[in-house]
């Protein structure tokens, strides 16, 4: 059993919505409304104008949109553009409006309402503790999704846990350069296990790495783009901390990224494709060159107002003279669920999931005292998840999948954007609760 407690403001701020209905308000529809703005279909966008941004600077929520001066107006491209942009961080909710100019031309009104800074820059406790092995890992983090105001990402971490290890990382992205759609990212991060083990592991750990996306096409409801990266990691590999033999890798990275979703954190149509091929050249220290292959590939499908199918399959494969200490965990919250991280380790992973997830309720926005306006929507899911691992190639076969199914609810605030509450069910009649954040996919 795992249980992780982000943030101790989530149950206060839950607590303190439910408790005060006289302050909420529901949200403006998160969808656009096609059938009202019939009569615009056909006409030419003259202008774009975005009201209720503060804190967003106006070309970055323009540059995100696919409605734009100069295109016809497509009430599917409209929506889209409500949706994604009702999904990112910053934003309470997002609404669109058509105004007439003219006979044959209109103007899109983007009105937003954004979420209190506060809770987008908090730095934060982090706990984590593991049942089974009675560790807790504890520290800080700090999440700023709307850095220099144009919707870029920056996050701090910093944790330590009761065998005192330690772990940072520090990381930084964007998604633009000016209007080009050229994104730029860069990581860092230190890792220092301290406890023995019986298996040879990466006992220290520095690392440091960038990646640059160059975009394919300009559709933002069907983007593609070319990513290429490039890591130095220097490891100190052994057993325990004071018998280790050193380590640099270069590791450079070259991936296709195609996304055709209507939004991110809920999308409700559309599909997701990501492979990438990541080399590892061992420049100091034993071993050779090795290779892993990554692919990533998601598809939604709305099946009424309230209910979407997602389906996702991720796969893992190494290649070449990969080391022994390289292994793949299947089970906990992001693979299996019903099993634990530790339950299957290989060299190679495989793992499917399908989801019903089900919005019975809609967004509720709340005004917080000193903070401004928040909002929090609950939904919930039914899963069915089931992969494998596998070291050599006989390995690979049918009895060697494992499943897991069960149900979970989620919170989408301000906080994290997303919180998932799992319990997952084995055949055998394991039960395993999860508590995790983020999006799974």
């Amino acid at each position: 059993m795992r249980w992780l407690i982000p943030r101790g403001t989530v149950a206060l701020l839950a607590l303190w919505a439910a408790a005060s209905p006289s302050r909420a308000e529901a949200e403006p529809q998160s969808r656009f409304d096609a059938d009202a703005y019939r009569w615009a279909q056909g006409r030419t966008i003259d202008t774009v104008y975005v009201h209720g941004n503060t804190r967003v600077k106006t070309h970055a929520v323009l540059r995100e949109m696919e409605s734009r001066p100069g295109r016809v107006l497509d009430p599917v491209a409209v929506d889209r553009d409500q949706r994604y942009l009702g999904d990112l961080s910053p934003f309470a909710s997002v609404a669109i409006h058509v105004e007439p100019i003219g006979e044959d031309r209109c103007a899109l009104s983007v009105v937003v309402k954004e979420r209190p800074t506060l809770l987008l820059k908090l730095i934060y406790p982090v706990l984590d503790y593991d049942v089974n092995t009675e560790r807790i890992s504890y520290g800080l983090k700090w999440d700023d999704r709307n850095f220099r105001r144009r919707l870029e990402n920056f996050s701090l971490d910093v944790r330590r846990d009761t065998r005192d290890n330690d772990a940072a990382a520090a990381a930084w992205s964007t998604g633009w350069l000016g209007w080009h759609h050229v994104g730029l990212g860069t990581r860092v991060s230190y890792f220092h296990r301290r406890e023995p083990t019986s298996e040879l592991t990466i006992i220290e750990q520095a690392r440091g790495g960038a990646t640059v996306s160059i975009p394919l096409t300009q559709s933002r409801r069907r983007f593609s783009q070319i990513i290429t990266g490039l890591a130095l990691a220097d490891n100190r590999i052994g057993l325990d901390d004071d018998d280790t033999q050193r380590e640099k890798l270069l590791s450079p990275s070259l991936g296709f990224r195609y996304d055709g979703r209507d939004g991110t954190v809920k999308p409700r149509r559309g599909g997701y494709f990501y492979v990438n091929v990541i080399g590892n050249r061992v420049i100091n220290g034993e071993g050779s060159s090795y290779y892993r292959l990554d692919n990533d590939i998601r598809f939604f499908h709305a099946l009424d107002p309230s209910t979407v199918l997602g389906m996702r399959s991720a796969a893992a494969i190494q290649m070449g003279e990969y080391p022994d200490y390289i292994r793949f965990g299947i089970g906990g919250p992001g693979t299996i669920r019903g099993f634990e991280r530790s339950d299957f380790r290989s060299a190679q992973r495989w793992v499917q999931s399908f989801e019903l997830r089900i919005m019975p309720w809609p967004k509720r926005l709340y005004k917080l005292p000193f903070l401004g306006t928040t909002d929090f929507q609950f939904g919930l899911v039914a899963f069915v998840d089931t992969g494998i691992g596998w070291t050599q190639r006989s390995e690979f076969r049918l009895d060697n999948f494992h499943g897991g199914f069960g149900i979970g609810g989620r919170m989408f605030s301000p906080i994290q954007d997303v919180i998932r509450v799992d319990i997952g069910f084995t055949p055998q009649g394991d039960i395993r609760p999860y508590f995790s954040t983020g999006t799974n996919f």
